[in-house]
């Protein structure tokens, strides 16, 4: 009964990291941590030959940082599945900032595809190097929730995880976040799918979530709008209106020869916007591919957007977000703090009656108190 009584009185400490400056000024000097291990998978040398390749992030993060729980982002490099590195100045520029603003942002390599672009263009061989970037991405996901769990090293926030990046990366970010479904994977790429771990890969971290909570692109598109669903992940989108590598709207993009057709961003704004779903979309007018520079208008832009995600507005005592505050939110309440099961940031948010960092007993009889008023 003591015991009972003692986990009752409360555990989960409940950060208000959502006031002053936080997520959108530049307000911490960055530290990183380069050549971090996160994957292996096997990959082929121009020539075909097979090898196991080791797959390695930088890892940027505020400096001298007492927060618990940060949101995580990745940002990846383009290069058209054949070249380009997680060193790249878009990327780096990103990261940095990202960090300054009080994100943990992470640049990772993923396998490039020269033997099957270069040697053998097919549509197939297309699709298996945005897989092969894909199932990396996740293992990289996958790897900060393993260490969240076990380590803690970098204090990030596995309910507030978001993907983007440029080109080729922009591609394979949006695939992480779309293509889920079975009945969506195009009939030519099944056995490669089936035998390379699905959805989720081989490329390292099994056991683990790979979910993202949002998408930021940058001149990329998805292979079919209509994966796009009701309540799908929200996506930022950044895109030059007369891009000839990647189609603003619905094209084909040419890769090595290949002639593939995707929806670009405008069409993934407009089916987003159609669903009622999260979405947002800057133009740049008469430009093309590139139309970036020092990456800080970009980082404004895409970094407000997130905002809303990072820091959600919650009502509350609303602790199971059903717009209604009843009975049930006591029981979701009661759930938490006998550790039953496990908030996510905007019900933790909606469960702090009381406001002290802290869910315990108080909250109960606040909500209950707020109930019966």
């Amino acid at each position: 009964m003591l015991k009972f009584i003692y986990i009752f009185l409360g555990f989960l400490v409940a950060q208000n990291d959502c006031s002053g400056d936080r997520y959108t000024d530049y307000i911490f000097d960055v530290a990183t941590d380069y050549q971090v291990l996160y994957g292996q998978n096997t990959n082929q040398t121009i020539s075909g030959s097979e090898y196991t390749q080791n797959l390695y992030m930088d890892i940027y993060y505020p400096a001298e940082d007492s927060l618990d729980d940060r949101p995580l982002i990745f940002f990846l490099f383009g290069g058209s599945f054949v070249e380009g590195s997680k060193s790249s100045n878009l990327v780096v520029s990103l990261c940095n900032k990202y960090a300054q603003m009080g994100y943990v942002a992470v640049a990772i390599d993923y396998r490039l595809s020269q033997h099957l672009l270069f040697t053998n263009p097919t549509e197939l061989n297309g699709y298996i190097a945005v897989m092969k970037a894909t199932h990396d991405l996740k293992a990289a996901i996958r790897y900060f929730r393993m260490n969240d769990e076990l380590f803690n090293d970098y204090n990030i926030d596995s309910n507030r995880i978001f993907v983007g990046g440029y080109s080729a990366g922009a591609f394979t970010s949006i695939n992480s976040a779309y293509l889920n479904e079975q009945s969506e994977v195009p009939t030519f790429l099944i056995n490669y799918f089936n035998s390379n771990g699905g959805f989720e890969g081989l490329s390292g971290n099994p056991g683990y979530d790979s979910t993202i909570n949002g998408v930021v692109n940058l001149s990329g598109a998805i292979g079919d709008s209509d994966w796009l669903v009701d309540d799908d992940i929200p996506i930022v989108s950044m895109h030059g209106d007369e891009d000839d590598v990647v189609p603003y709207a619905n094209d084909l993009v040419t890769l090595f020869g290949l002639n593939i057709e995707v929806d670009g961003s405008y069409i993934i704004h407009e089916k987003m916007q159609e669903l009622g779903n999260y979405s947002a979309l800057y133009t740049y007018e008469n430009e093309g591919h590139g139309p970036y520079s020092d990456m800080e208008f970009e980082a404004d832009y895409t970094s407000s957007f997130l905002y809303d995600i990072v820091c959600p507005e919650v009502t509350i005592g609303d602790v199971n977000q059903d717009d209604s505050i009843n009975i049930l939110d006591t029981v979701m309440l009661v759930n938490f703090i006998l550790q039953l099961s496990t908030p996510s940031f905007q019900e933790i948010q909606a469960s702090d009656m009381n406001d002290d960092g802290f869910l315990n007993i108080v909250d109960v009889v606040v909500l209950v108190n707020l109930i019966i008023s």
